[in-house]
């Protein structure tokens, strides 16, 4: 940058500053309510054009802000004479709450509602206002619902819900807080005294500023010390420099405000941790009594302002505002309005008449010691509005350039520039002349000329002239493009297209939708199928395009063969024709088609589109032009050869009576007919049967049709029915028959093969059980005849003695008996009745023979039933408890038995009568010595005797 464009710059900056230093708005009053009454506070409802209003006395007021109605609702609250009402906020056209020191008043229409300790609020109330924590500038309109009333005391913070009536408390620790701002875009309180004392005995009160309902800031002001006073009046927060209301930079260059009996005070928000940083004081000794400022021109950006507004004790204070100078400290300048002279000015209250873009602030309601007025602040005398402001824009462009030159055919969107004016009125106008019915955002752009818009301030009666938008045209290109929509070609080949080649023209090429590179006039070399079109400038960055053209490279489709017929027979001559579905005459470089035919892959005479053939086989045609050979699919051609129908029987010959089955081996399926004959004659009920019955003897024959009318016959069958044989049976032996004897059975018939119903196929059988036997004779002819004999065995009779025991030691006999009624008895092959007695062991035969001559035998067991003796042949009377005397099993319960023992010399040395008790291997007290001795064992019941050797060890 040069020397010279620099000290331009410093005075451009040094005259905007001087401007922004100084008086920048003007306040006019415009209306005067409550007269002669001192108002305490006085706060505007945002939902609605109500304004509530606290006059000293108890005395509540509601003003419609359109209107000027104002309504007294002092009666109201008369039943609260006791109190005394210090604070004020409206939630709606009929809902107030009044605070007092102790309580809080809800008025509906419904009646009047304490708010107070049975909500545990406690200490002393000094504030009340509605929760807006949404910042419209920044956030859009957001929820303003006010659905809870903050109440500061003594003790904290509260917030209570207007919907349900519950309440709760923001800070953990009991602090004395106070409520300064509650409107739609600014909330601050005290959150916490730091009673610490810093530097130049400064205390701190740590306060919290809401920037947007997501967002609190707190900072610190300062009291007490050497310069700052002891009591805190009010506090504010501004947004230090302002580029734009909706483009807030606070808190980082934002300011905090707070006075006391030593005026007012300003100090950075980022540097209020300490309180050596730099600081502002204004109207030293002044008490002021609230701080708050108001936004003007706040929807052209550029132009956008903040101006503090005081309310002392001695009138009302403005100051200019701090607009884009990049001084996070700014050094305001406080104007006294002379209009309300030095009366005690109370609250202040900034009427908005809209809280969604564009946003409007027009006026000021002050409550002062005699009344309540309304100011309207005035701008235009700061406002040069002969300045063009930036505030249109070519769509897509940089908005910072206004000069274009485009093609004659091109189209421009002009828009409005939110980023520097938001108020959307505006009217619309080229050359200087005004464009009727042309007065929305966006403006269509076809021809050159001097755009511009003149920009409307939606909150005064101030306008703007916006930049000028320069719109100069070049003629579009001329060019001619003539082809078909469709070009044909043969693949292979190559194709070309062009258009008028002009000097100073640019060119670009597409194919199906993408640029392929080339920039000449024509486009050479075409191989591929798809769309082109070419594009043509005569301007740069201004593009007119051509129609599209299918460009097609066509190949010799896949030739069809076809035939004359549907079926061939054998003999017949079949005609194959060729065909390519294809219309060569819309081809631009098409040739004729040549022809090569083939049976099974080899050449055959023939070249033209169709050839006669009458062998079978796969034929196929190459066909040649001008994109290459092309071959076609195979064709099978074959010629119907119907085997010889055979007509069978199902067995060799018939008898009289019988259904005969005759079959033919054919196929029976849709595309043949088979017809049966009898003699010559068609069998219609026979017809496209495979197999036939019949009791009628002749010569059959079959036909078979083809679909294709090919057919041939069967050989004549002769079918005949013979006479059946006949058959009878003789039982050999005629006597009486008992079970497992055996007779003979014969057959005796005139003819054929028998079968018995045994299974057995010769002549004579032997039954060995009763039942009826069945012969049956077959001819060779297959006819059958049977008969049956039936044969008769008595059963043998049946025994079942059961067995039998004895004690032949004890000499004991029994008696067997058989059943009664048999004519003969035979025990043991001799002759008796049906009982037989014996003592002896072994088996006993019993034959028996009944009336019928049948006999049965069975075999009697006669087993012995003594108990057993069982005699030990040694013992050890050694005392060790094993085997220490002869015990002999069996002999236990008889008590005729008598034992003798003797030694090898013959000597008894033991004799027992019965043998309870076992011999020790003692005589006569002493222990006789190891060795064998020998033992007699007799009973009085029978004449055995046991005998045998025992040895004794020691």
């Amino acid at each position: 940058m040069s020397r010279l464009r620099y000290l331009l710059l410093l005075i451009l900056i040094a005259t905007v500053y001087k401007v922004h230093a100084q008086q920048d708005m003007d306040l006019h009053l415009s209306d005067t309510f409550l007269a002669g009454k001192n108002i305490l506070k006085v706060k505007r409802d945002f939902l609605d054009p109500y304004l509530w209003v606290l006059a000293q006395g108890n005395s509540v007021f509601r003003i419609n802000s359109v209107t000027g109605d104002v309504v007294d609702y002092s009666s109201r609250f008369a039943g609260y004479s006791n109190v005394n009402f210090i604070d004020i906020a409206g939630d709606s056209k009929d809902v107030v709450c009044i605070a007092t020191n102790s309580i809080v008043l809800k008025y509906t229409s419904s009646g009047i509602e304490v708010i107070g300790t049975s909500k545990d609020i406690t200490g002393t109330i000094n504030s009340i206002g509605f929760n807006y924590t949404q910042s419209v500038f920044s956030q859009g309109l957001g929820d303003i619902s006010k659905d809870e009333l903050m109440i500061a005391t003594t003790y904290g913070l509260y917030f209570y819900s207007m919907k349900d009536g519950t309440a709760r408390r923001i800070n953990i620790v009991n602090t004395n807080m106070r409520l300064f701002e509650s409107t739609y875009r600014s909330l601050m309180f005290t959150d916490v005294i730091n009673a610490n004392t810093y530097p130049g005995n400064a205390k701190y009160y740590e306060v919290a500023n809401f920037y947007t309902s997501s967002f609190e800031y707190t900072g610190f002001i300062w009291l007490e010390g050497d310069k700052f006073g002891k009591t805190l009046k009010s506090a504010y927060y501004g947004n230090g420099n302002i580029f734009d209301a909706y483009n807030q930079r606070f808190p980082y260059t934002g300011n905090q405000f707070w006075s006391t009996e030593n005026g007012l005070f300003q100090n950075r928000w980022s540097g209020s941790n300490n309180s050596y940083n730099s600081y502002k004081h204004y109207l030293n000794g002044i008490n002021i009594n609230k701080i708050t400022s108001i936004f003007g021109l706040i929807n052209v950006k550029s132009l956008t302002q903040e101006n503090y507004l005081l309310g002392t004790d001695q009138g009302l204070y403005f100051s200019n505002s701090n607009n884009k100078t990049h001084d996070n400290l700014f050094d305001y300048s406080f104007q006294h309005y002379d209009g309300l002279g030095n009366k005690v000015i109370n609250d202040i209250c900034v009427n908005a008449t809209s809280y969604t873009s564009p946003t409007c602030e027009d006026g000021v309601w002050v409550a002062a010691q005699d009344g309540l007025y309304l100011l309207k602040p005035d701008y235009g005398a700061y406002i040069d509005q002969t300045q063009q402001l930036q505030g249109i824009y070519i769509d897509g462009q940089d908005p910072s350039v206004n000069k274009f030159q485009v093609c004659g055919n091109t189209i421009l969107m002009a828009r409005l520039t939110y980023s520097n004016y938001v108020g959307g009125l505006a009217q619309w106008y080229k050359d200087g002349v005004e464009i009727p019915n042309e007065s929305k955002d966006k403006y269509t752009i076809t021809s050159a000329g001097d755009y511009y818009a003149i920009l409307y301030d939606p909150c005064s009666a101030l306008h703007f002239e916006s930049n000028h938008l320069k719109i100069a045209q070049i003629a579009a290109p001329e060019f001619t493009f003539s082809y078909p929509d469709v070009l044909n070609y043969c693949a292979g080949s190559s194709a070309s297209l062009k258009t008028d080649d002009k000097p100073n023209y640019q060119y670009r090429w597409y194919k199906d939708g993408a640029l392929n590179g080339n920039t000449a006039a024509t486009l050479d070399n075409i191989t591929e199928t798809g769309k082109y079109k070419v594009e043509v400038s005569a301007c740069a960055g201004n593009w007119v395009a051509s129609k599209e053209v299918q460009v097609n490279f066509i190949a010799i489709p896949t030739p069809v063969l076809t035939t004359d017929k549907a079926s061939y027979c054998d003999g017949d001559q079949a005609t194959l024709s060729a065909n390519v579905p294809i219309d060569a005459s819309a081809i631009l470089n098409w040739t004729s088609y040549q022809y090569a035919w083939y049976k099974d892959d080899s050449p055959i005479t023939g070249s033209a589109a169709s050839i006669n053939v009458s062998q079978p086989g796969k034929y196929k045609v190459v066909v040649t032009g001008c994109s290459g050979s092309v071959s076609s699919a195979e064709l099978q051609v074959d010629f119907i050869r119907l085997p010889k129908p055979v007509v069978s029987a199902s067995k060799p010959a018939y008898c009289i009576g019988d259904m005969a089955q005759l079959t033919a081996n054919v196929n029976i399926d849709p595309f043949t007919t088979v017809n049966w004959l009898r003699g010559g004659n068609i069998l219609p009920d026979e017809q496209d049967k495979a197999s036939i019955t019949t009791n009628i003897g002749g010569n059959y024959t079959v036909t078979v049709v083809s679909a294709g009318s090919c057919n041939i016959a069967s050989s004549a069958y002769n079918l005949g029915f013979t006479p059946p044989p006949t058959v009878s049976i003789q039982q050999i032996v005629n006597t009486t028959l008992c079970d497992g004897q055996t007779v003979d059975l014969k057959a005796s018939y005139t003819s054929g093969t028998v079968t018995w119903s045994t299974g057995a196929t010769s002549d004579k059988i032997s039954i060995q059980h009763s039942g009826t036997f069945k012969a049956t004779v077959t001819t060779t002819a297959g006819c059958t005849v049977d008969e049956s004999a039936t044969v008769q065995y008595f059963p043998n009779p049946t025994l079942n003695v059961p067995s039998a025991t004895l004690c032949q030691y004890t000499n004991e006999s029994i008696t067997l008996t058989a059943p009664a009624g048999f004519v003969k008895y035979e025990w043991n092959g001799q002759p008796g009745t049906n009982t037989f007695t014996t003592n002896k062991l072994g088996s006993v035969i019993l034959t028996v023979t009944d009336n019928n001559g049948c006999q049965a035998s069975q075999t009697i067991a006669i087993s012995s039933h003594c108990d057993d003796i069982h005699i030990p042949n040694a013992f050890s009377p050694n005392g060790d408890g094993h085997n220490d005397t002869w015990v002999i099993a069996g002999l236990e319960g008889d008590p005729t038995t008598t034992v003798r023992v003797y030694s090898r010399l013959g000597s008894m040395v033991f004799q027992s009568q019965g043998y309870a008790t076992p011999w020790n291997g003692t005589y006569n007290g002493s222990k006789l010595p190891a060795s064998v001795y020998y033992y007699v064992i007799s009973t009085k019941g029978t004449k055995q005797v046991l005998s045998g050797s025992v040895t004794i060890f020691n």
